[in-house]
């Protein structure tokens, strides 16, 4: 079966295919170049630490002052434009297609690198960090989505799992490349990325999902064939034409999704997620590792101790990608919650020391180096990937596209938040309060996952669904099918929810 003619490039989704020798590796494959655009998020991500060292170091790097709180506004600044670029995420990406839309959306993160390069006022910084967050905020929405409609519910962990292995792999290339260049070659190697992404985007297969619901069946038909590892995906395409069917049959406003009972526990869920993701401080100590580590008074140097970080963090989230669809998506959260508390406690109590008895403090040096790899590790492992994984399974069909932008834009509201004010906050109770009150939010999030979370491991996007709906209530109308593999009574099944 050939594709349209407007859609040539399926030649290359065939010889991924063919060299790859079947459909798991051609997934893995093109979720690859599809979360090349995560590594591109992960450099923007980590530039703000070695970024802020060059600065302090060298007054002469730039032709204006950069002061501290300069500092605080460009590195934040970022989350404002993230939450922007994650609200059209979802209209845009179903417009004008997947891989299309990552690269409408690299070209503002290309834009933000240019600005970087040769800024000449500390407002060109802001603005080239805020163009930097639409289209990161942008494709935080959109990949994940992607890897999730073209992954086989067996393979959606794992495969979920390289976007954000991808950004921990972006966020050591800063350390590491900031640790040895000087500033504009720095900016351009970590604006590569960005180049090699959307070259990539031109080679990977359009959604089956979107393609059938462009009204192109014969598209659908061969990228889901690519995608799987049987000939025949006619069980498969039904369900997928059925799906958009009954979605193309609802036209729902934000406000009628929000009104439906199991929408909203969906959005609880994701929301909630992304919450505690934010809250455990995560952003706080990648924008500003090197400062964290200056005010330890360590001897090893703050560079070095952030690349160590970065290593562990790239190990650990290596570890995620083999555990995360064996040990489940909400025992993870969990443990991954009390770690990183216990890690805070241990750093709170480490400056609380350095406060009152700075002997005793010089003696635990390594203490904080310590404290902030099994933090890396432990949110690695868990409230690292796991809300973006359970973003792409939790929603049904007629709220995904408004539920991954919500999602999406609060997570990176979020990040502009908990960065600025946690230097104020820092300002109020000292570093020792700031880490402790990020520990009391690792244990809300370790309840949070514990108690309201559902387990979705080796589960359809269907069953997702009814888990959702619990014994009483009937399945809604437009709920994602695809990979159930039956299809007849699917609204008299009941499941109760955990």
């Amino acid at each position: 079966m050939a594709l349209p003619d407007r859609n040539k490039k399926s030649k290359i989704f065939t010889l991924i295919y063919n060299i790859s020798g079947g459909a798991i590796n051609a997934q893995f494959i093109i979720t690859v170049i599809a979360a090349l655009g995560a590594i591109a998020n992960g450099t923007i991500l980590g530039w703000s630490s070695p970024a802020q060292s060059m600065f302090e170091s060298d007054e002469k790097l730039l032709s204006f002052t950069v002061t501290s709180k300069d500092t605080q506004t460009f590195s934040s600044v970022f989350g404002i434009g993230a939450a922007l670029g994650a609200l059209p995420a979802g209209y845009v990406s179903r417009t004008f297609g997947r891989p299309a839309s990552m690269m409408l959306f690299e070209g503002f993160l290309l834009v933000g690198w240019v600005m970087l390069v040769l800024p000449t006022s500390v407002w060109l910084l802001s603005v080239g960090r805020m163009m930097q967050g639409i289209g990161a905020g942008a494709l935080c929405a959109i990949i994940p989505s992607y890897v999730g409609e073209i992954a086989e519910p067996r393979m959606r962990g794992r495969l979920g799992t390289i976007f954000q292995l991808f950004i921990v792999i972006g966020i050591l290339y800063s350390y590491t490349s900031g640790a040895f260049m000087n500033y504009v070659p720095f900016c351009i190697a970590c604006g590569f990325w960005v180049i090699l992404h959307f070259v990539g985007a031109l080679t990977i297969p359009e959604s089956p999902y979107h393609l059938m619901n462009i009204n192109d069946p014969n598209g659908a038909a061969v990228s889901l064939h690519i995608l799987r590892d049987s000939s025949d995906t006619t069980e498969e395409l039904a369900s997928i034409k059925t799906f958009i069917e009954k979605q193309k049959s609802q036209n729902y406003t934000v406000m009628e999704v929000l009104s439906n009972s199991v929408n909203r526990k969906a959005l609880l869920i994701s929301i909630g997620c992304m919450f505690f993701q934010q809250m455990s401080g995560i952003n706080v100590v990648i924008f500003y590792m090197n400062d964290i580590f200056k005010s330890t008074g360590a001897n090893m140097s703050p560079n070095a101790c952030t690349i160590i970080v970065g290593v562990v963090q790239l190990i650990m989230t290596v570890v995620s990608f083999t555990i995360i669809d064996r040990g489940g998506r909400k025992a993870l959260l969990v443990i991954s919650a009390l770690l990183m508390a216990a890690c805070y406690a241990g750093l709170g109590g480490f400056f609380l020391i350095k406060t009152h008895s700075p002997e005793l403090a010089s003696t635990l040096s390594w203490l904080p180096l310590v404290c902030i790899a099994v933090y890396i590790s432990a949110f690695s492992i868990g409230y690292g990937p796991v809300p973006w994984i359970l973003m792409g399974e939790i929603y049904s069909s007629e709220v995904k596209p408004i539920g991954t932008s919500l999602t999406t834009c609060t997570n990176w509201t979020l990040v502009f938040v908990v960065t600025y004010v946690s230097t104020e906050l820092t300002h109020w109770l000292g570093q020792a309060g700031c880490f402790l009150t990020f520990s009391a939010f690792c244990l809300m999030g370790a309840a949070f996952a514990a108690i309201i979370v559902p387990e979705t491991k080796n589960k359809t996007l269907a069953e997702i669904q009814l888990k959702l709906v619990g014994k009483s209530k009937i399945l809604p109308a437009a709920v994602d099918v695809v990979g159930t593999t039956k299809h007849v009574a699917v609204e008299n099944m009941t499941t109760t929810f955990s």
